[in-house]
Order: structure tokens, then C-alpha cells, then sequence
């Protein structure tokens, strides 16, 4: 009531004074509450330009926070579309605590997203890939040729999922290709494209997909914006080792606008670059001064707040987490050689509540976005972990047999989040 009419008092104002008024609340939660009193005011805070000046660092750590992740789980006869006799599965997302969407204990089905598709299109949906409210799924369906597997770009904050053209290509190995989803900022970030169906930020998107046909490796790219798959291009050259085995794609990131893929395995690692507006490809070479077969697990591959990439591994001869950064990450060109160099050591904390004695040991590294680990213990116990204090924080309302190649880590933005939200007072 307050809140109206001191809305109703200032409407006379010039909008210049209300935007300068509104620029000066102190916190997203109360600059919210004021943006959803009256359309006028709503208006003026989704303009892009205003919430530029409210946040002109949108590239730092605060900017992007891990949401959740998608995960694939069996079905049981607890399950309302359990069927006795079938292995049937599903994919669900677990947020983590205190995220916008619900508590780490209410895990929701991926069709709960999308209230106005059928659900019966998400089932044995596979996640593969997600950008900031993009997610990237395989799904089954049945065409004249019968059934085949086809990609899925959904969009959570639009409520949206794009049924992507088939993939025309014989002997795909969809389960060790790697994967993308690109946002329309990552692809053109001088431009800006808005959707009247989601205001203030783009439904465009761009898809990757390096398809390994052994001993070949394809680059396939398709653009919502086009509306179809663009010609294979064929990449030959891994120097003296040659074999490219699995390209991991829980491992691609996306910094100043190209995708990066860590191919290969020990000691022939290199880099995938992709430019993520002009599709060209290029290859680094990767040399280390620490031996990865020390490692307890597969390293993961991260991107720093000022968008160097660097690289996080568990030691088994060290206590925590060991980072290692690139030594000239400006090293760009194809067939450069560039190198790995110590950053430190992190120290993980076991959670308040637990005794030092219940400290969960040897801890398997899950995935890293925004600055948030994922872990899993050897009694299969899921904790998140702050990458900056080792704080860890135990999840529950998880489920058994998460492991790296079965979960996606959901990264949102803040700033595309917040205007999202404000859609349906714009009306």
C-alpha cells in the first residue's frame, strides 16, 4: 500500500528524476520490489541501458551463480511414469540451496519448465550441454525414416524448447562428442537482440557440435537465427599422437567469445578453440609442469571472472583442490604451444555442522561454474564447495550414480534473470 502510493506520488516527476531515484537503491531485491509497483516504473528498469548503470561490472563473479544441475536418473516405482519391467530414465534438475528455483530437496522433472509442451517429448532426454538459461538436450523421436535421435534447445526463462532439424551424417558417436550452446551475447556482444516474447534478453542461440566419427572429428554449427545446420567442417591435424579419443564436453567453456574443448589424453592434450561468431577453428598444443597422471580424476576445465581459463584438478598426493593457470593465455594462434603453471592449492573445509571426524575424504571433482564446485565422496554424498574459501556445504535430495558424464551444470545470470522476471508486469 505504502509502496503505491508513494508510486502515485512521484508519477508526475519527470522520468529522468525517477530513473535517477531508481539508480541509487542499494540492492537488487529492493530495486525489484519498486520496479513491480506500477508498469511505468517497470519499464524504466528493463531498459537495458539503465540496468547497465546499475550494474556496469555484469562480467565479474557476482554476475553469473550456479542455479543447479540437470541430471539423468532411473526410474523407480515411485516414479508416477514408472513402467514394471522397463529401464526407463529421465532427466531432473536439483538446485542448489537457496536458489530462485526451489531448495536442492524439490527436484523437478525437466518438462516442469515447459507447462505448454507436451512432456512426453522429454522423455529419455539426455542433457548435454548449458550458457546461462540455455540448455542443450538429445531427445528420441520418431520421423518417416523411424526413430532417431535429434537436438533440443531450451530456453528455461522463455519457456521455450526448438526442436533442432535433423543431423544428417551416418556414424556419429553421439556419446563422446562434444557439446555447445551458445547465447546471442556470446556470439555478437556489440549487438544487442531482445524478444518481445521474453523481454530483455535474446531467444537467438547458436549450437556447436564437434562429431567424432573415428578417426574424423567434424565441426557442425547451427543458428536459430538461419534456421539450419551449416556445412561439416572437417579437422585432420593432432600432430604426432593422432588419436583424439573422447572430446568431453562437460569440460567446454565459453571465454571472450570462443568455445574451448580439452581433446585427447595423456600426454597429447590440446585445445579446441572455436570462434563463436565466425565458427573458425584453431588447435593449442598443452604442456604442463605438473604430470596430470597425479590426478584423482579428469581435470576440469573452468574460465576465471576476467575470462582466463584455467584448470582444477584433485591431487592424490595433496590435501584439496590444485588450480593451474595458463601461462600466456594470449597464445591464440592455431598450433601454438601453451603451458599449465601453479596457481595453489585449495583447501577444502567440511561443513559446520559435521565433526572433523566425519570430514568427507577423498572427494571426486563433479564440475566448477561461477566459482562453485560440485563433489561427490566415496559414499556417493553430493557437497558444494565456494572455490574461493573451500567452504563446502552438503546437498541434499539428490540421487545415486551422479558422476561427471551424467550431469550438466546449470549457470544463470543475474542481470538476464532479473529482467526475465519482470516480463509479465510489462505485459
Amino acid at each position: 500500500m505504502e509502496e503505491t502510493a508513494a508510486a502515485t506520488g512521484v508519477t508526475s516527476l519527470p522520468e529522468d528524476a525517477i530513473r535517477e531515484i531508481l539508480v541509487r537503491l542499494e540492492d537488487a531485491p529492493t530495486l525489484f520490489r519498486c520496479a513491480v509497483t506500477c508498469r511505468q516504473w517497470c519499464r524504466l528498469v528493463s531498459d537495458a541501458s539503465f540496468l547497465r548503470r546499475c550494474w556496469p561490472d555484469d562480467q565479474a563473479t557476482w554476475s553469473t551463480f550456479l542455479a543447479g544441475f540437470f541430471a539423468l536418473k532411473r526410474l523407480d516405482r515411485t516414479d508416477p511414469t514408472f513402467v514394471p519391467g522397463v529401464a526407463t530414465f529421465a532427466t531432473f534438475f536439483v538446485p542448489t540451496p537457496w536458489s530462485v528455483f526451489g531448495p536442492s530437496s524439490r527436484r523437478r522433472s525437466l518438462s516442469s519448465f515447459f507447462p505448454d509442451i507436451d512432456p512426453c517429448i522429454f522423455d529419455h532426454a539426455l542433457p548435454l550441454a548449458a550458457r546461462r538459461g540455455l540448455l542443450l538436450v538429445r531427445i528420441g523421436v520418431h520421423g518417416d525414416s523411424g526413430y532417431q535421435y535429434r537436438l533440443a534447445a531450451c530456453n528455461l526463462l522463455a519457456a521455450a524448447c526448438d526442436v533442432l532439424p535433423a543431423l544428417l551424417t551416418d556414424g556419429l558417436d553421439f556419446g563422446r562428442s562434444g557439446y555447445a550452446i551458445l547465447t546471442a551475447a556470446d556470439c555478437s556482444p556489440d549487438k544487442q537482440h531482445l524478444s518481445s516474447a521474453a523481454p530483455g534478453y535474446s531467444t537467438l542461440f547458436k549450437v556447436l557440435v564437434l562429431g567424432i566419427m573415428y578417426p574424423n572429428l567434424n565441426l557442425y554449427t547451427y543458428s536459430s537465427s538461419e534456421g539450419g545446420w551449416s556445412k561439416p567442417t572437417q579437422i585432420t591435424t593432432f600432430g604426432p599422437y593422432g588419436e583424439i579419443r573422447d572430446c568431453k564436453h562437460l569440460d567446454v567453456v565459453v571465454s571472450r567469445r570462443k568455445a574451448h574443448w580439452r581433446v585427447g589424453s595423456w600426454p597429447a592434450y590440446y585445445f579446441l578453440d572455436v570462434d563463436a561468431e565466425t565458427d573458425h577453428i584453431s588447435r593449442r598444443t598443452i604442456t604442463s609442469s605438473s604430470n596430470y597422471s597425479r590426478a584423482y580424476g579428469e581435470p576440469q576445465l573452468r574460465v576465471t571472472a576476467n575470462g582466463t581459463l584455467s584448470v582444477l584438478f584433485r591431487s592424490m598426493s595433496r590435501a584439496g583442490l590444485e588450480i593451474y593457470t595458463l601461462e600466456d593465455d594470449e597464445k591464440s594462434g592455431n598450433g601454438a604451444t601453451i603451458t599449465w603453471l601453479s596457481a595453489g592449492t585449495i583447501v577444502l573445509k567440511p561443513p559446520r555442522h559435521m565433526k572433523r571426524t566425519q570430514t568427507p575424504t577423498f572427494l571426486r571433482l563433479l564440475g566448477e561454474k561461477s566459482g562453485t564446485m560440485l563433489l561427490k565422496d566415496w559414499q556417493k554424498q553430493i557437497f558444494m564447495a565456494d572455490l574461493e574459501t573451500g567452504v563446502t556445504e552438503k546437498l541434499t535430495g539428490c540421487f545415486d550414480g551422479l558422476n561427471r558424464h551424467k550431469l550438466i551444470l546449470m549457470e544463470m545470470d543475474w542481470l538476464v534473470l532479473f529482467v526475465s522476471r519482470l516480463g509479465k508486469w510489462l505485459g
